[in-house]
């Protein structure tokens, strides 16, 4: 089988309804992140207000997610004996639950960062919102991936532009490493900005895993 027809058979091992909830703990992460985003470019604007609403959103998403993981692991306990590559469905789902927890734990950061008014410089804050926005769109794109497999359409186009865009970000973050130290901040805020790049980057690669699974997946119909 080429892999070009590897796509219009997918709808028979792709689970509709498990793939549709992880499509929606992915619009929820996606959500999360573009919060992320919006604080990092107001970050020595922002007021209280507007970012404990930021923060609100975030938490309730994250709540979300959690709630939709147990539902997939239930569902995937119930339909294990005719639901096929189960292992690899439930390595995503971890994979998913893991970027949410790394996004809590950015937006955690950064408050902390915004409530000791320790100013970001505007070329770190630049850096850190076009890996930020490189995430969104890795996140998009696996959707897209999802999407294409339970509708019988091509997938790996999709995997390309993933892979394609984790490569971004990566070369983002280790540009960031870069900017931040050799800045001239203090080292209590340099330590917490590397490590928001570091689990942003995380996130990213986070997804590209979950691709694999994908891909693994779909190898197995060859």
């Amino acid at each position: 089988m080429e892999r070009e027809e590897i796509s219009g058979v997918m709808k028979s091992i792709a689970d509709r309804r498990l793939v549709e909830k992880y499509l929606e703990e992915l619009r929820l992460l996606n959500e999360m992140i573009k919060s992320i985003y919006s604080v990092i470019i107001q970050a020595d604007t922002i007021d209280k207000s507007a970012l404990e609403q930021y923060i609100k959103d975030i938490n309730a998403a994250k709540e979300e997610i959690e709630l939709l993981k147990k539902d997939v692991l239930e569902y995937i306990s119930k339909t294990s004996p005719t639901l096929y590559h189960r292992e690899d469905w439930l390595r995503i789902a971890t994979k998913i639950y893991n970027a949410t927890d790394k996004a809590g734990g950015v937006i955690y950061r950064l408050e902390y960062i915004i409530n000791k008014k320790w100013q970001i410089p505007i070329f770190i804050r630049k850096r850190l919102a076009n890996l930020a926005n490189n995430v969104i769109k890795i996140i998009n794109e696996l959707a897209n991936a999802m999407r294409n497999m339970i509708l019988g359409e091509k997938v790996y186009e999709k995997f390309k532009i993933i892979d394609m865009l984790e490569k971004e970000a990566d070369q983002e973050y280790r540009s960031i490493i870069f900017t931040v130290l050799e800045s001239n901040i203090a080292t209590s805020s340099m330590l917490l900005l590397l490590n928001i790049a570091e689990m942003l980057e995380d996130i990213s690669d986070i997804i590209a895993m979950a691709r694999d699974d994908m891909h693994i997946i779909l190898l197995n119909m060859l």
